[in-house]
């Protein structure tokens, strides 16, 4: 089994090495905006990724808070 799969995995990687070899150059072009819109992207990226860790944070450090209400009273109101 495991000769097979060195078989396939070595046929992979001589097969992807002459693709990348074979492989034409292209003349792109890339605007100005390209990069604005690459930035945003990333820039909103971050903004989400951090919101979200955000949420995840505080709902760790509730269930460690001592001022959280008891779950038998009502709501809004607290134990003294």
């Amino acid at each position: 089994m495991t000769e097979r799969l060195n078989n396939i995995s070595g046929t992979a990687l001589l097969g992807s090495t002459f693709y990348l070899i074979s492989i034409d150059p292209s003349f792109a072009y890339l605007d100005p905006g390209s990069g604005s819109m690459l930035l945003t992207a990333i820039l909103g990226v971050m903004a989400a990724a951090t919101y979200t860790l955000k949420g995840y944070f505080y709902r760790a450090t509730a269930l460690f808070r001592k001022d959280r209400p008891e779950a038998d009273a009502p709501a809004g109101q607290t134990k003294d």
